[in-house]
């Protein structure tokens, strides 16, 4: 009788600690990239995914033809299974793109051309807008500051913001510090981070800011629109050489939109399919950054 209950317990312990739910329930992704839930992408990727912290809601963007309009979906896992995707409710009229959720979970920022002002025309530009959670959902969204960019937001755990921005005349990957509240000037991130002449885009910054991860057609790139690259940041505010992801990463085809998923565990990007607008989502064990970090000796 004490034996079957212990082995009762057991059980009972296993089925409770039973993860298999995560992740939209996909087999877990070893040292080299894997399609992440195609039946759910379909060749639409537009972003990395960005989940809650519990990891029981997903997010993300896609895009299709003609006009390449891109529109945010999520899926929640309801303790069964997970939801067949949806459009965000405070989407759908307007281009809206790249979603990320904070590290606190508090808000969701996102991308998109959706009028700046009551009675403002719809725009033709992006800009950088959140949304707070309210409840199960999301409340109305916010333009954060028309100054700070356009683009691919991420967020440190401090609340620093990295995007695509724009400092002057130019372009290219920026960040912009939290202060009280408020965000302060974008400044342009140095070299080698951006160099002139090359597209240096969809930043995605380490929640402790000690590493970020890029596209890029910098020199060495495989295909003309990107690769993805990563540099380290020490605690000076020193960003080491930029470094390519190399062949297990990048092919001769297009790369972008990297992300980690909220536990540090993987490792997220798209990858060119064959049609316009078509993109595949990959994802792989992260645990290769702590390898290219001490083979680097950073």
């Amino acid at each position: 009788m004490k034996l079957r209950y212990i082995l009762y317990i057991l059980l009972f312990l296993a089925g409770c600690s039973n993860d298999n739910w995560r992740y939209l329930g996909q087999p877990l992704p070893g040292q080299s990239p894997q399609l992440f839930a195609p039946e759910f992408i379909n060749h639409h990727a537009h972003s990395a995914p960005t989940f809650r912290a519990d990891g029981k809601e997903m997010y993300w963007s896609v895009t299709s033809e003609p006009e390449a309009f891109r529109k945010i979906l999520f899926t929640r896992y309801d303790g069964n299974h997970w939801t067949e995707p949806m459009m965000v409710p405070f989407a759908g009229d307007f281009h809206d793109d790249q979603p990320f959720i904070s590290v606190d979970g508090k808000f969701l920022y996102f991308a998109s051309k959706r009028p700046k002002w009551v009675g403002d025309t719809l725009n033709t530009n992006l800009a950088i807008w959140r949304t707070e959670r309210s409840g199960n959902g999301w409340g109305k969204p916010e333009l954060v500051d028309s100054r700070h960019g356009f683009w691919t937001p991420s967020q440190t755990q401090d609340g620093t913001l990295y995007f695509l921005g724009r400092v002057g005349d130019k372009v290219g990957i920026c960040r912009s510090e939290c202060v009280n509240g408020e965000y302060s000037t974008a400044e342009l991130l140095p070299e080698p981070v951006n160099i002139n002449g090359y597209r240096n885009v969809c930043p995605f910054i380490a929640p402790d800011e000690s590493f970020l991860l890029f596209a890029s057609n910098r020199p060495g790139s495989k295909d003309e629109y990107g690769d993805l690259y990563i540099c380290f940041r020490d605690d000076k505010d020193n960003w080491s050489k930029v470094i390519d992801l190399g062949n297990t990463v990048n092919s001769d085809k297009q790369e972008r939109f990297p992300g980690i998923s909220p536990d540090g565990k993987y490792f997220f990007f798209t990858r060119w399919h064959s049609a316009p607008h078509h993109h595949d989502l990959y994802w792989m064990d992260a645990g290769f950054i702590d390898k290219i970090r001490k083979k680097a000796k950073l």
